[in-house]
């Protein structure tokens, strides 16, 4: 019970930034194209879907927070001879918030197009155009109109003129940029707007109009000789009106097998770990495995703020699945040019 107040204390203080709080995911690095519309197709294959489930706030009493995330991601070459290429991507979320359910939803279609600078770097500009939808569900609410001094009357009608919900126009952009040098070490940093027509939040006639997102986020990737291991730091953070955050850390990936390279009688397996701290929230642990292109696992947010009082530490957990495919004409090349 003590929990449950606690929780609603602070959620009550902070209801007028539900509809502009965006929504992050302790899992990004596994997508950047739903970071950034330039990081479309840039993770070296030449298709990929990705898809994450996050449940928020389910140790406490009530309705949890729940997220879904989908991305899916194709590489089409650009026919002029060059390396160059176009990406297309399709990204969408879901997003339910508390016993209001406050919904929000996402809908973009990212395309970007990756210049080979020379033969070490890469440059993406990219373009999110999509639409934007946020709702709640009035009848589980309660009013002050409801109230008649004595008892609670929930036939009562509340006299509040609100809209159940809005759709509008959304439109980001974004710039990527990949260096890879011969020692197999690999760097990217990134810059994405979002929100860049500024919705309505359109539940009431003054509704304001949504902050703009502005994300940066950057990492490399380091490989052992013998491919063994690989050590990827990683950082990004938010800007969104007067909400920020900053996540950085560092994930790691241990090769069990790397398979067969003429048959397919072997496949390539690998375990993934990380550590990520969400400054002033959360400690972010990770794990997950990756046999031959598919990849499962999850990961687990331990609060460290003051509302672990209230959750007992426990803040998130995410399972992710995801399936990246690279064509064999696409591998070939990689290795002729690396000859």
């Amino acid at each position: 019970m003590k929990n449950n107040i606690i929780l609603q204390i602070f959620l009550l203080c902070s209801a007028s930034f539900w509809a502009q709080q965006e929504i992050h995911s302790s899992n990004w690095y596994l997508s950047n194209a739903l970071v950034n519309p330039a990081a479309v197709a840039t993770d070296g294959s030449n298709y990929s879907i990705y898809t994450n489930f996050r449940l928020q706030y389910f140790t406490i009493n009530g309705s949890p927070m729940r997220t879904n995330s989908l991305a899916a991601e194709i590489k089409i070459p650009d026919q002029t001879g060059r390396d160059n290429y176009f990406g297309v991507g399709l990204n969408f979320y879901n997003d339910q918030t508390g016993d209001a359910r406050f919904m929000t939803n996402s809908f973009a279609v990212p395309v970007n197009y990756t210049m080979q600078l020379d033969y070490q770097n890469k440059l993406s500009i990219g373009i999110s155009p999509g639409f934007y939808t946020q709702g709640f569900n009035p009848s589980s609410q309660t009013w002050e109109s409801q109230w008649n001094g004595t008892t609670y009357n929930s036939t009562t009608i509340s006299g509040e003129n609100l809209n159940k919900s809005y759709a509008a126009l959304d439109i980001g952009t974004g710039v990527f940029y990949q260096l890879e040098r011969n020692d197999k070490s690999k760097y990217f940093a990134g810059f994405s707007a979002k929100h860049l027509t500024r919705p309505k939040v359109d539940f009431s006639f003054g509704g304001d109009k949504l902050y703009q997102l502005m994300t940066l986020h950057a990492g490399a990737e380091f490989t052992t000789r013998r491919n063994q291991y690989k050590i990827r730091p990683q950082i990004i953070y938010y800007m969104n009106g007067p909400n920020k955050s900053l996540v950085l850390g560092t994930s790691a990936e241990t090769m069990l097998d790397e398979g067969a390279r003429v048959t397919t009688l072997r496949k390539t397996k690998s375990i993934q770990y990380g550590f990520y701290y969400r400054w002033n929230d959360a400690i972010i642990a990770s794990f997950g495995v990756n046999i031959d292109g598919f990849m499962a696992g999850l990961s687990f947010d331990a609060n460290v703020s003051k509302l672990n009082t209230a959750t007992n530490s426990i803040g998130a957990i995410e399972l992710y699945l995801k399936y990246s495919l690279v064509s064999k004409s696409t591998d070939t090349k990689k290795k002729k040019k690396k000859k």
